[in-house]
């Protein structure tokens, strides 16, 4: 057996003085948000998916027209965009994420009439027919005549085409792979500087204030590497405090699992599925908010996550829950690296969808 500090080489793991992410083993992320700006505003302004035009004006669109009807309606810029969508790369595997509001104008013979609205792009209703709004900002002849036209070239059906061959490009990783060829492509002196930069970084190895986080060469914002943040957003067709019952009180819980489960409706400790979840719900609000710390029984001991969940209800008979999930490990205490990924699939398949089925409160929408 060899002696503490003397193993062979060969063996020895030890971190790149270059800071080199090889093959993507490490988990790191990319912020994806102005490039999809980009790339829908380009789609749907342009029409060519390359080249954005004059940003000095406005250039018109013929993507809703495969003839270019100079009287037909036209996307202007900008793009507005809300959320979040990003790159996540572990073993050299890409999980994209994104949850997003798009929105755009569209005018008429020159005036603006109405706005399209892409209320809800997740990734998981990912291969689905995304939902597609024209509203007209009036009541005008005009504002009637676009809504008619759009109808006429099939503008939903066209949309949705442009939402799916972006979420190929997210699946292939194209964000990344765009940024690392600029990068390559740059001229002799930027990529001097780069170098000149890369040098003094290496001297002042790049960290925050926060333990165990520190920055990844896919976005400029620390990133834990060791913690993460899970957010999952379901709808019912039930009231919002019968989503409450069926999450806590332990009768419907162990009806829904078909597992040994203790608890109450309220704050207190519980477990769920034989004692493989526990926890204790911190703040209960029924029918609007719940707080738990939360954890599998398989993680590192005592370490508890957060987990939020707040309901509302557009209209009686309507629930949208948006959960967040904090301090979720990479690893668990045996060293499997998939936690995020079986949590996450816990909640949406093994709570989510067996509360809609087993309770008649809907299909996943």
């Amino acid at each position: 057996m060899a002696k503490l500090g003397e193993g062979d080489q060969r063996w020895i793991v030890e971190e790149r003085k270059d800071g080199a992410n090889v093959h993507g083993w490490h988990w790191v992320e990319k912020d994806c948000k102005e490039w999809t700006r980009v790339f829908f505003e380009s789609e749907f302004v342009c029409g060519c998916g390359d080249d954005l035009g004059d940003d000095d004006g406005e250039k018109q669109s013929s993507f809703l027209d495969d003839d270019d009807d100079a009287n037909g309606v036209r996307f202007v810029k900008p793009l507005r965009i809300t959320g979040e969508a990003y790159l996540n790369q572990r073993k050299g595997k890409i999980i994209p994420g994104y949850e997003l509001e798009l929105s755009i104008d569209y005018e008429l013979e020159g005036e603006r009439v109405g706005t399209m609205v892409l209320p809800y792009v997740s990734d998981e209703n990912r291969g689905e027919d995304t939902e597609v709004k024209f509203s007209p900002k009036d009541e005008s002849e005009k504002a009637k005549k676009a809504k008619r036209w759009i109808e006429e070239k099939s503008g939903k059906e066209k949309v949705r085409e442009v939402v799916k061959k972006w979420e190929e490009e997210m699946a292939r990783g194209t964000p990344a792979l765009a940024a690392k060829t600029s990068g390559e492509n740059g001229s002799d002196s930027a990529n001097s500087d780069r170098a000149t930069e890369e040098a003094a970084a290496k001297q002042k190895p790049k960290q925050t204030t926060a333990k165990g986080k520190t920055e990844h060469e896919y976005k400029s914002a620390p990133l834990s590497t060791k913690y993460h943040t899970i957010k999952i957003k379901e709808k019912f067709l039930c009231r919002a405090t019968d989503v409450c019952e069926a999450l806590l009180d332990p009768r419907r819980v162990m009806h829904f699992t078909r597992t040994k489960c203790t608890g109450q409706k309220g704050v207190g400790k519980f477990e769920m599925f034989d004692g493989s979840v526990r926890g204790e719900t911190i703040t209960f609000i029924d029918g609007e908010r719940i707080v738990q710390k939360w954890r599998f029984n398989s993680w590192v001991p005592d370490h508890y996550s957060t987990v939020t969940m707040v309901l509302k209800e557009p209209e009686p008979g309507n629930c949208i829950l948006e959960l967040t999930q904090t301090d979720v490990p990479e690893a668990d205490a045996h060293g499997n690296e998939n936690v995020v990924e079986v949590t996450e699939n816990g909640w949406k398949n093994l709570i989510f969808a067996r509360i809609r089925n087993a309770f008649g409160y809907g299909a996943n929408l």
